[in-house]
């Protein structure tokens, strides 16, 4: 079995990276908080870093001046690939603020750092520091028994991508609740599909002039009822390493991919 061993660990996620990730959460962010307006209001609609920005709701009068405060938006619901089931909520990281001073019942604010431009109705929540992830260790091939384990399907990818590869970010439905952690790896995988007797039309008639064709049978049995029944190992497509774990759901980052990704494909912890 040919494996790729990794020496030397190596950052998973930069500090970049891990402020734009966004999560999934299992009930909705209170909004206790808002972007209302912004420095040019009625000229401007969106907020880029060093624009100034003005904050209204229920607590906007417990933030404190300087604080960083972290700016989310809502933006939809996700479900299960498989059973459609609604499973929470997928907030995407706007960016990050500066409380510049607060008032009774507003708050004046100033973009850090942005994801992407902030708009009148974005969340503002606490900014809590992400740990840096580092991993070191055996990378999966096509020849990687699946082992029996703790094992999820990727929901959704960051931004909704629908086609993942390397560097790029998906969530999952495992969390602290299962024991899921920040570093922890899992190989992604997918079933083989069903045998189509298509398969076996590899060539016309008339290859053989003295040959009748007598495909559907072997050794006395029909042959596309003996491969509907057989059995294949999954197919192995690559790894991905948690970078930041919820109670119900962890983000990862895909770190190793020999084929093309998708959400609904299966993963399991190692």
């Amino acid at each position: 079995m040919i494996t790729l061993l990794l020496l030397f660990a190596f950052q998973v996620a930069t500090p970049g990276e891990m402020a734009c990730i966004g999560s999934i959460q299992e009930m909705r962010v209170p909004q206790d908080i808002y972007i209302a307006g912004l420095e040019n209001e009625g000229t401007e609609t969106l907020a880029v870093p060093g624009r100034v920005l003005y904050l209204n709701g229920p607590r906007v009068s417990s933030l404190k001046t300087g604080a960083v405060q972290r700016v989310v938006r809502l933006e939809g619901s996700v479900s299960d690939p498989w059973t459609k089931a609604r499973l929470g909520s997928y907030y995407k990281d706007i960016g990050t603020i500066q409380i510049e001073a607060v008032e009774r019942g507003s708050a004046t604010a100033h973009v850090i750092q942005s994801c992407e431009a902030m708009l009148k109705g974005d969340l503002v929540l606490p900014n809590s520091p992400k740990p840096i992830v580092e991993f070191s260790g055996s990378m999966s091939n096509a020849l990687t028994p699946i082992p029996h384990g703790l094992s999820s399907s990727i929901l959704l990818a960051k931004d909704d991508m629908r086609e993942l590869s390397v560097g790029q970010f998906c969530f999952i439905q495992l969390g602290t609740r299962q024991g899921v952690r920040p570093g922890d790896r899992f190989t992604i995988f997918r079933s083989q599909p069903e045998f189509n007797s298509r398969d076996m039309d590899v060539g016309g008639p008339g290859i053989y002039s003295n040959v009748s064709p007598i495909r559907g049978e072997f050794s006395g049995n029909n042959q596309d009822s003996m491969l509907k029944r057989r059995t294949l190992p999954p197919k192995v497509l690559g790894d991905l390493v948690i970078v930041e774990a919820g109670e119900g759901f962890s983000t990862g980052k895909i770190v190793n991919s020999m084929s093309e990704i998708h959400p609904g494909d299966l993963v399991v912890k190692r």
